[in-house]
């Protein structure tokens, strides 16, 4: 089984990020978005996951909790992720509060996420030290475990000071097993596989996913952790309409706003990967039955278990996105569930 989760970075419409956008267009981008996750659920989506940027309009969702809780309230099955909450620019007390207010608020369907970040640019635009970006995380993803296993946290280095801090509402002890991690290198699959994390990944050709998966599964088994399809998922670009042929019409008529942005919201400091953002592994462009023969292949390469789709990587025509969302939903995701995964998926 494949789930299909949506995976969004979303913004006002090309035109308005020349300039920052008007209040006019912003809340017309947040109607227009808050519509489209609430028929998800409807589409036959599994899943919703944010992404978290800051100072640029490319994205709006510097709170990725909020949105959450707003499409929380509108829907009944549809579960929820961050890709990932930047934990160096969070206070991770607060931070595992908040995770604990989500797991209530959706009534368990809230998985947490979290990410180093791709690169140092927000953090330190948002005033923290380049050379602790790296530390801050770590030190707030042992916060986030210390805080699943006793509700009483003492958390004390270089960035915290606490001495049995009651974390309220209290998580619950398997939170810290349905946490999400951006990974995008061996060490750090081996570092989600050895805390029983799930791990996600994004940009990769295929066989370097593979790759990647295998380094999380070996650590993640010498752990004693499960190490399952539905543990891996991996992030694709993702637009399917009526034909392969209206599929690719419309995708090269529109703008690419991972190419227009790159080195911004896109940023990375590993050459490796910003080659791999035109990399056509990332792309899965086409009918529903095209799409869903491109992710399935990859998803068993790789032995992953959930496909986060990327629906709106382009500036796409509205009616253009919606329908590419009832076809991912609707056509593509009960194909990706009939599909069996190999766990132990040979490289």
């Amino acid at each position: 089984m494949i789930e299909t989760w949506g995976f969004y970075i979303f913004s006002t419409d090309d035109a308005a990020l020349r300039e920052l956008p008007t209040p006019e267009q912003t809340q017309a981008a947040y109607d227009q978005y808050l519509e489209l996750w609430t028929k998800c659920e409807q589409f036959g989506f599994d899943g919703i996951a944010f992404a978290e940027h800051h100072f640029n309009p490319i994205n709006l969702s510097p709170s990725t909790h909020l949105l959450v809780a707003a499409v929380a309230a509108r829907t009944e099955r549809l579960r929820f992720t961050t890709l990932g909450s930047v934990l160096a620019m969070h206070d991770a007390r607060r931070y595992v509060e908040e995770v604990g207010m989500l797991d209530y608020i959706t009534q368990g369907r809230f998985e947490p996420g979290i990410a180093p970040g791709a690169g140092d640019r927000e953090a330190v635009m948002a005033g923290f030290a380049s050379e602790d970006v790296r530390p801050r995380y770590y030190s707030g993803a042992e916060l986030l475990g210390k805080a699943a296993e006793n509700p009483c946290v003492t958390h004390q280095d270089k960035f915290y000071n606490l001495d049995r801090v009651p974390i309220i509402p209290p998580m619950r002890p398997e939170t810290e097993r349905s946490t999400w991690v951006t990974v995008m290198s061996p060490s750090s699959a081996a570092w989600t596989g050895q805390r029983g994390y799930k791990m996600c990944t994004a940009w990769l050709p295929t066989p370097v996913a593979a790759q990647l998966a295998e380094h999380y599964r070996a650590a993640a088994e010498t752990a004693g952790h499960a190490a399952d399809p539905s543990r891996l998922g991996i992030r694709r670009r993702v637009f399917v309409a009526d034909s392969d042929a209206e599929a690719q019409e419309k995708c090269e008529a529109s703008a690419d706003r991972v190419a227009a942005l790159a080195g911004q919201a896109f940023e990375t400091q590993d050459p490796n990967v910003r080659s791999w953002m035109s990399h056509p592994d990332d792309f899965a462009i086409g009918s529903p039955k095209t799409v869903a023969e491109k992710l399935i292949e990859q998803c068993r390469a790789g032995g992953y278990g959930a496909v986060m789709t990327f629906p709106d990587f382009a500036w796409f025509e509205h009616e253009d996105l919606l329908r590419s969302h009832e076809l991912i939903g609707g056509e593509v995701a009960p194909i990706l569930r009939s599909a069996a995964v190999d766990s132990a998926a040979a490289i």
